[in-house]
């Protein structure tokens, strides 16, 4: 039995299926998923990447210095329940939000959610 397919490719030499890890699919599929860290520079407590929108952060509430949006566009709110004041965020890495709007954003995220549009 031979393990060529129809195009005559050899499937023993080439790789069919690669496994992906939750950023590359994301960005691949086209959805949106970001991760918090607790302190500057993306240390301390890390948060799993998540895909999904973030009513109110268990563990993270009002601790969140850095964040990592790995793609899409997300709002992170200061209040839980998406509400207080936003910060609208792309794809990027926001090492120290003390650098950002003056630091009212450093320590006082409580919910997130993707911008769909």
């Amino acid at each position: 039995m031979s393990n060529t397919n129809n195009h005559g490719v050899d499937m023993d030499n080439d790789v069919l299926f690669k496994e992906l890890n939750c950023e590359k699919a994301a960005t691949i599929q086209g959805g949106a998923s970001a991760q918090v860290f607790t302190d500057a520079n993306f240390s301390g407590t890390a948060s799993n990447i998540f895909n999904t929108d973030i009513p109110g952060f268990q563990g993270f509430n009002d601790q969140i210095s850095s964040i990592k949006v790995i793609s899409g566009q997300w709002t992170f709110w200061s209040d839980a329940n998406y509400s207080g004041s936003g910060l609208i965020l792309g794809p990027g890495n926001y090492s120290n939000l003390n650098n950002l709007n003056g630091g009212v954003y450093n320590d006082v995220i409580s919910s997130a959610k993707r911008n769909v549009q």
